[in-house]
């Protein structure tokens, strides 16, 4: 024979608010709430990075030749690409790159900007005799510096 159970019917009121309490013997520091002193230094992390001072360091450190290769999606093989920079000069957080960039042989001028701080680059070519059918008013993106796309 089933044993049949009856439920006392619910209250038609809504139950009162409990807050929340952690069982005892928990002790988390997630559960406590500290006051935040924002003038404590030893709780706020600063960004102490100086990109101005990484720029002026760039200038007196980077290579001033860089050798690498081009690949396009037409051609069945890569070209030879050679980077040589004859001016570079700091201007803030960023660089200012003159240049002569050779691809395959050829070369054109180019001018480039790179932003110290997120490491990107965009690189203009200059010349109206381009190589590798490469355009006027080409560019190259670099999203870590001379590592081209």
């Amino acid at each position: 024979m089933p044993l049949l159970l009856t439920l006392p019917l619910l209250a038609a009121t809504p139950p009162a608010f409990v807050p929340f309490k952690p069982p005892a013997g928990v002790d988390s520091g997630l559960l406590r709430l500290e006051p935040l002193d924002p003038l404590n230094a030893d709780r706020i992390q600063v960004d102490n990075f100086d990109p101005e001072a990484y720029a002026q360091y760039l200038v007196g450190t980077m290579p001033r030749q860089w050798r690498g290769a081009l690949s396009t999606k037409n051609a069945p093989r890569s070209i030879v690409a050679e980077l040589n920079i004859n001016r570079l000069v700091a201007i803030g957080q960023r660089l200012d790159l003159f240049g002569v960039l050779t691809l395959g042989g050829q070369s054109v001028p180019v001018q480039a900007n790179i932003n110290a701080k997120s490491d990107q680059m965009e690189m203009l070519l200059l010349g109206d005799k381009l190589p590798v059918g490469l355009e006027p008013g080409g560019e190259f993106q670099g999203l870590e510096m001379l590592k081209l796309s």
